[in-house]
């Protein structure tokens, strides 16, 4: 439930854009969302997330997220997000929930596009953030760092 201190909310990145400085191509980048326990109910309702890319990267207008379940392997059909985009913050609110009745998804997954920016040093760079929630929300805001690597 949201407000059991015991369920922790856990943001990964699942996949990192690798690619040359300023090549017009895109690159998907996965981020996803679960609970710890796994069965641990998370349902807080409208959420708030905001992406920020990480050095060398930009968002570009696409986005999708899909529901899936560890323990099955099933996926739900991928729907498009409804994303604001502004170059280096991608954000959007959705309704979320995991493991909130017995055929619920175990782990929410977001899969959005980037391109490289002209003129990007090759590096590593760990300089993106994904925050998921708001101050005031049951277990949120969670933050984690968001990484990409130009060539």
């Amino acid at each position: 439930m949201p407000g059991d201190s015991a369920t922790k909310v856990i943001v990964t990145q699942e996949s990192a854009p690798i690619g040359p400085a300023g090549k017009k191509e895109f690159h998907i980048f996965t981020i996803s969302l679960h609970v710890e326990p796994t069965e641990g109910e998370f349902k807080p309702g409208e959420v708030p997330y905001k992406f920020t890319v990480p050095t060398g990267w930009k968002w570009v207008e696409w986005g999708s997220y899909y529901y899936y379940n560890d323990e099955t392997h099933v996926a739900t059909p991928p729907k498009p997000l409804d994303v604001t985009v502004d170059d280096k913050v991608l954000s959007f609110e959705l309704d979320t929930h995991l493991n909130s009745k017995g055929t619920d998804a175990t782990r929410l997954v977001f899969s959005v596009l980037v391109e490289p920016v002209a003129g990007t040093k090759p590096d590593v760079y760990k300089d993106g953030q994904a925050v998921v929630g708001k101050d005031g929300q049951a277990l949120l805001p969670v933050k984690t760092a968001l990484w990409g690597i130009t060539q």
